[in-house]
């Protein structure tokens, strides 16, 4: 089966992880995989070196260019795929106008759950809606608010969880660095971590708070930021102001983002996230797959992914959330067990595969379900 999937670049975010992991296990199930960036913005490429998988790069110069979507016509024209599946706003559009006509199915990612969608966003997916076949969203959530955003019927929304690929982080985590511990070096510490794109919809605010509660009842505790802003200039800026204000300075570290975040996590005691929304998080699998007990905010699907109660708080308290961290912390062994055995059972890349390949093949496409490798 020839699968083209269409996605506005390759950063660093969580659908374009998705987009490499999954591409790598459909080649490696011997599908073909053709990935159409409509940007170039590739930090991820060279994840794919040597896989087998092709990629387009293009340079979408506006905010809707008919170069690209012609160029992307004739891919589509030309290599034929079975199915075509967009990712991220742009690739939804972008893949419902150039796939128009052509034989393919067109099927969309749905990676959120509960935000605001932009006025101008809304009316492209409702004026399209008759060119898009389906949607896979990453979500029960994100199912029924892609139903509404998208205008399509139920039979057509379909749910695949995020998956990840345990044997490449077992490699990377036989004989790791220690980078939290580099981070804050010194003994005795207890190293919370965050990983999240600085925008509101992550709430670091509500973690510094969390951070200042834990902190006044042991100063041994520490916050580890990974991620940047993005889309918000500025906004950095007032989060460390924020920290000022409620004198975290020696506490908190922001570093950016790194390539080394497995190991990141795995070296902390605790991951954190203080979501206002989000699908399936890339960030919590990851943790539950390096053995990294997580705390979280209530949102999604999330109370069906951490196996304790514990783990979720039920307001957005940060009394309420610190003292979750606290009691997290006490049975962090036993929690990180029971997120991995989780992982191994529902979130593995090949698990995700499979789930893609049965919507897949609901929708006609050929030799859909691969024989075992």
């Amino acid at each position: 089966m020839r699968v083209l999937l269409v996605v506005t670049g390759l950063n660093l975010g969580g659908a374009e992880r998705q987009v490499v992991l999954l591409s790598k296990e459909l080649v490696r199930l011997r599908h073909e995989v053709s990935i159409y960036s409509l940007q170039n913005f590739t930090v991820r490429l060279d994840e794919l070196a040597g896989t087998g998988v092709q990629v387009i790069v293009d340079h979408k110069r506006k905010r809707f260019d008919l170069g690209v979507l012609r160029r992307l016509r004739r891919h589509i024209q030309s290599w034929c795929p079975d199915i075509v599946h967009g990712f991220l706003p742009d690739g939804n559009i972008y893949s419902r106008l150039a796939g128009w006509g052509a034989a393919a199915p067109v099927l969309n990612a749905e990676r959120n759950d509960n935000y605001a969608v932009p006025l101008a966003l809304r009316a492209k997916y409702h004026l399209t809606s008759m060119l898009c076949d389906g949607v896979v969203a990453n979500s029960h959530a994100g199912a029924e608010f892609a139903r509404r955003l998208h205008r399509i019927g139920k039979d057509r929304i379909h749910v695949v969880w995020n998956g990840i690929d345990l044997e490449e982080i077992d490699l990377r985590l036989a004989n790791p660095p220690r980078p939290a511990h580099d981070i804050f070096p010194a003994p005795g510490l207890k190293r919370l971590c965050m990983v999240a794109t600085m925008k509101p919809q992550k709430d670091h605010p509500l973690a510094l708070r969390v951070l200042r509660r834990l902190v006044d009842d042991d100063p041994g505790w520490r916050l580890i930021c990974v991620g940047d802003e993005v889309g918000i200039p500025g906004y950095k800026a007032r989060l460390l102001a924020e920290v000022d204000r409620l004198q975290l300075e020696p506490f908190v570290k922001f570093v950016g983002y790194r390539r080394d975040v497995p190991e990141i996590v795995a070296s902390s005691d605790l991951l954190l996230m203080t979501s206002l929304h989000e699908g399936f998080p890339n960030a919590v699998l990851e943790a539950m797959a390096c053995g990294t007990a997580v705390v979280s905010t209530c949102y999604s699907d999330i109370r069906l992914i951490l196996p304790f109660p514990e783990q979720v708080a039920n307001s957005r308290d940060e009394r309420e959330l610190a003292d979750a961290v606290t009691c997290c912390y006490g049975r962090r062994a036993e929690v990180a067990r029971a997120q991995r055995r989780w992982v191994e059972q529902h979130a593995t890349a090949s698990a995700s595969a499979a789930a893609l390949l049965a919507v897949y093949a609901s929708y006609g496409a050929p030799f859909a379900v691969a024989p075992a490798a």
